[in-house]
C-alpha cells in the first residue's frame, strides 16, 4: 500500500544482479550489534541517525567481515555507504576477496562531492572469483586524515544461486513413507516436489474429491513484527483441511475452484493451482501428484507459497505432505512443513468444461522467456531486481514485458528454485486500487457516462458527511478528509487498524466513512488513504445495482465479465477478498490474488488498449491515468516527483534518464515492496517483494536501451 519518495534517491548507479539469486548474508546492523566484522586502524562505531543504524568509521579505521559461498555460484556483493567531509585524496571504499584476501574487487568508492552525510550510495558487483569461496571477505575503510573524514556502512548483502540438491532428496518423500506414518523432519529442497527428469506418464487417473484433514505442523518462524505466533486462537501453526473437486488431464492435475478458499481455519485460508501427475519407479505402481498452492491471510493478502504431493492408486491414496518456504509478507515469514491425513473420493472421469477451459487458458498465456535472453538485445539484465535495490530474501519475483514477450526472472525461495513459478500466487495489495478500483470506474464512466462525477454520498449512507465528493475524488484519494498532509501518517496510523481489522461491511463502512475529518474542498489535495477506496468500492456497487439489479454484483460484472476475461487473465484474479458476512463486499483497494502471466497482460493492455478486441473503459480517463493527457495530469504525491491519477502512480524519471523534459512513468504499486511500472517506451518491468523496498530507477535506465524514453514522452 505504501511508496516513499526517497526510495529513488540513488538513481545515479546501475547494479548488477544475479536472474535466481537466493540471500547468503545480509548485515543492516539493526540489531544493534556488529558481531562477525573484525575492526583495525582507528575509531569504528555504530551510529544510529533517524532510527537507521550503521556501522561508523573515522579517518583511517576499516573492518572486515569473514563468511563461505560454497555451493553458491553467481555470487554478488553489495553494499551501501555515505560519506561525510572528505576532501583531496580522501575516500571511503567498500571491497571484497574471493581469495581469503590476496586479491580484491572494488564494489563501492566514494569521493569528495558525494559526502553529505546522509546519501546512502548503493552498489552491487558479481564476480566469479566470488563463488564457491570457502573464505568471501567484505571490507570497508576509510582513507583519510583527519577524524572528520568519515564513513558509514549498511545494507551490506551477499547472494548467489544454489547449486541443485542430489536425486537422493527423493527418497525421504517415497511412496512408502507417505503411505506410513513418520513425520517429516524439516523443510526438503523444493524440486523433491517436482516431477524429476524423466517422469513416466502416470499409470493412474485422479478425478474427484480430495480432502486434507487438519493438523499442527512444525514451523519456523523468521520474522513476527506483530507477534501473530504467539497469539493462540489463530493457530497458526495447524494446516487447515480443505475440500477440493480436481480433474486429471493427461500429466495435468486441475483445481475446479482458484483463488482463496474461506474456511473455518481462524488465521489460513487455502488456494490451489494446477499441477502435475506423473510416474516414478520407486513409488512401485503409485502415481504422484504434486499442486502449488498458498495459506493466505483472512481478511488480509499476506501470501505464503507452498506444494503439496501425495501418491494415488485407484481409489486409495496416501497422505499429503507439504511445506512453505516463500512468501510474499512484510511482517510475518516462516518455514511451515508437515504431512496430514487425506481422502479421495472418486467423481466423473473428466470435466470437459474445466479441462477445454484450462487448455485455453495455458494456449494463451504470453510467450515467456528468461530475463537472461534480454542480453542478446544489449540490455544489461543485471540492472533488473538488483541485490543493491531489492534484498534477494525478500524477492518474490520479477519479469518484464516487450514486444509482447514475457521476460521472467527467478522464483527463489529459501528451497531452492519454485518448481511451478508460472503458478506462483502474487497479492495484489494496493495493485487492487488501479486494477479494481480504477479498472472499475473507468468502465462504469464508459458504460454510464458521468458516473465518476456521482456524489459518493448519494449511495453510501454512512458517508452523508463527505457532501459534494465524487466517485472521482475517493479513486483520486482527494476527498478533501484528513487528519495529516504528512506523508502517510493518516494510512499508519493506529486509528486505521480498526478499519483493517473489522470483517463484515456493516463494520467497515461506518469507519472508512468517519475515519478523518472535513478539511478542505475535496479536489484539491491528495492524502493517501485505503479506507478511501473501499468506499469508493461500496459507491460503485450500489449504483450498479440501482442500474442492473438488486442482484448484481460489481465486481463479478464490471470488472470479471467486462474486463478480466476479454484480457484472458485467470481464474485466480477472478475471485477476490471480500467481507466475512452476506454483503461479500469486495475490498478494492486491495485483496487480489494474481500470477505472473496476469500482470504480463494487464500490462500490455495498458501500454496499448487498442490491442484489445473491444473497448473496456473510458478512453479519455485511461489516458490520463497513464500521464497520456496533458489536460489531466493528476494531483502531486509525496513531492513534485510523484503524481497520482484514477489509481494509479506516476514518477518523473527525467533526471534518473538525464532527459531534457520530464518523463512520467505510471506505475502501481503495493504494500511490502511491488511494483508495476508502464514505461514510456513500451517497456513494462514489475517485482513483487516485501522487504520495503521501492527503488527501481536503475532498471529504468537499462529499459532505456530497448527504445529511447527522452523521445518517446511527449
Amino acid at each position: 500500500m505504501r511508496v516513499m519518495a526517497f526510495v529513488f534517491a540513488a538513481w545515479c548507479s546501475l547494479y548488477p544482479s544475479t536472474a535466481a539469486a537466493q540471500s547468503i548474508f545480509s548485515e543492516t546492523f539493526q540489531d544493534g550489534n556488529a558481531d562477525g566484522w573484525a575492526p583495525s586502524g582507528g575509531d569504528v562505531r555504530l551510529t544510529t541517525y533517524e532510527g537507521n543504524v550503521s556501522m561508523r568509521f573515522t579517518r583511517s579505521a576499516a573492518a572486515v567481515h569473514r563468511m563461505s559461498t560454497r555451493g553458491f555460484s553467481g555470487v554478488s556483493v553489495a553494499a551501501a555507504m555515505a560519506a561525510y567531509d572528505l576532501e583531496g585524496n580522501d575516500y571511503c571504499l567498500i571491497e571484497a576477496s574471493g581469495d581469503g584476501g590476496r586479491t580484491w574487487v572494488e564494489i563501492l568508492r566514494l569521493r569528495d562531492g558525494q559526502d553529505d552525510g546522509v546519501t546512502m550510495h548503493r552498489n552491487a558487483v558479481r564476480d566469479a572469483r566470488f563463488d564457491n569461496a570457502e573464505r568471501l571477505l567484505i571490507g570497508a575503510r576509510v582513507s583519510g586524515n583527519a577524524d572528520n573524514d568519515q564513513c558509514w556502512l549498511d545494507d551490506v548483502r551477499v547472494s548467489g544461486e544454489r547449486a541443485a540438491e542430489g536425486e537422493g532428496t527423493r527418497d525421504q518423500l517415497g511412496a512408502a513413507w507417505l503411505r506410513g506414518g513418520e513425520a517429516l523432519a524439516t523443510v526438503l529442497p523444493m524440486q523433491t516436489f517436482a516431477p524429476p527428469n524423466g517422469a513416466a506418464p502416470p499409470e493412474h487417473t485422479f478425478s474427484g474429491t480430495l480432502r486434507v484433514a487438519p493438523g499442527r505442523g512444525q514451523m519456523r518462524v523468521l520474522t513476527d513484527t506483530l507477534s501473530i505466533a504467539g497469539e493462540q486462537s489463530l493457530q497458526v501453526d495447524t494446516f487447515p483441511g480443505f475440500e477440493i473437486a480436481l480433474v486429471q488431464d493427461h500429466d495435468w492435475l486441475i483445481p475446479a475452484r482458484r483463488g482463496p478458499m474461506p474456511g473455518t481455519h481462524p488465521n489460513w485460508e487455502v488456494a490451489i493451482e494446477p499441477g502435475r501427475v506423473w510416474s516414478e519407479a520407486r513409488d512401485e505402481g503409485w502415481s504422484r501428484a504434486a499442486l502449488p498452492f498458498a495459506l493466505i491471510e483472512t481478511n488480509a493478502n499476506c501470501t505464503h507459497n507452498g506444494v503439496l504431493t501425495f501418491v494415488f492408486r485407484g481409489e486409495q491414496i496416501s497422505r499429503v505432505a507439504w511445506q512453505i518456504a516463500s512468501e510474499t509478507c512484510a511482517y510475518f515469514k516462516f518455514d511451515f512443513w508437515g504431512a496430514n491425513q487425506a481422502s479421495f473420493t472418486p467423481g466423473a472421469p473428466g470435466d470437459t468444461t474445466l479441462i477445454s477451459a484450462f487448455r485455453a487458458e495455458r494456449q494463451g498465456r504470453m510467450r515467456v522467456e528468461p530475463i537472461s535472453a534480454l542480453a542478446a538485445l544489449g540490455v544489461d539484465v543485471d540492472a533488473f531486481a538488483s541485490p543493491a535495490d531489492i534484498d534477494p530474501a525478500a524477492l518474490t519475483t520479477f519479469g518484464l514485458i516487450h514486444n509482447g514477450v514475457h521476460y521472467r526472472g527467478g522464483c527463489e525461495t529459501r528451497a531452492g528454485a519454485y518448481p511451478f513459478c508460472e503458478s506462483m500466487l502474487l497479492p495484489s495489495y494496493s495493485l487492487a486500487k488501479s486494477i479494481v478500483g480504477g479498472f472499475g470506474l473507468m468502465r462504469l464512466e464508459m458504460l454510464y457516462p458521468g458516473s465518476r462525477t456521482e456524489r459518493v454520498a448519494d449511495h453510501v449512507g454512512a458517508c452523508r458527511a463527505w457532501g459534494e465528493v465524487t466517485f472521482d475524488n475517493a479513486l483520486d484519494m482527494a476527498t478533501g478528509r484528513y487528519s495529516s498532509t504528512a506523508s502517510e501518517a493518516d494510512e499508519n496510523g493506529l486509528i486505521t487498524s480498526r478499519f483493517f481489522l473489522s470483517t463484515t461491511l456493516a463494520e467497515k463502512l461506518p469507519i472508512a466513512c468517519d475515519l478523518y475529518p472535513r478539511r478542505e474542498a475535496p479536489g484539491e489535495r491528495w492524502v493517501y488513504h485505503t479506507p478511501d477506496t473501499f468506499v469508493l468500492g461500496a459507491a460503485m456497487d450500489e449504483l450498479w445495482r440501482a442500474r442492473r439489479g438488486a442482484d448484481r454484483d460489481f465486481f463479478d460484472d464490471v470488472l470479471v465479465a467486462g474486463i478480466y476475461e476479454p484480457l484472458g487473465l485467470s481464474p485466480t484474479i477472478r475471485a477476490t477478498r471480500r467481507t466475512y458476512d452476506d454483503a461479500r463486499q469486495p475490498f478494492v483497494g486491495w485483496g487480489l490474488t494474481l500470477l505472473p502471466d496476469d500482470v504480463a497482460k494487464v500490462a500490455a493492455y495498458l501500454q496499448n488498449p487498442a490491442s484489445a478486441a473491444q473497448a473496456l473503459m473510458s478512453a479519455a480517463e485511461l489516458e490520463a491515468a497513464m500521464q497520456r493527457r496533458p489536460s489531466d495530469v493528476g494531483l502531486p504525491g509525496p513531492d513534485s516527483n510523484f503524481r497520482y491519477n484514477n489509481g494509479f502512480w506516476a514518477w518523473n524519471a527525467q533526471t534518473a534518464l538525464d532527459c531534457p523534459h520530464p518523463v512520467w512513468v505510471p506505475f502501481m504499486s503495493g504494500f511490502g515492496g511491488i511494483v508495476v511500472a508502464f514505461m514510456p517506451n513500451g517497456v513494462t518491468y514489475y517485482y513483487f517483494s516485501d522487504g520495503g523496498e521501492y527503488r527501481w530507477a536503475r532498471a529504468v535506465r537499462a529499459a532505456n536501451r530497448l527504445a529511447p524514453m527522452c523521445e518517446a514522452s511527449p
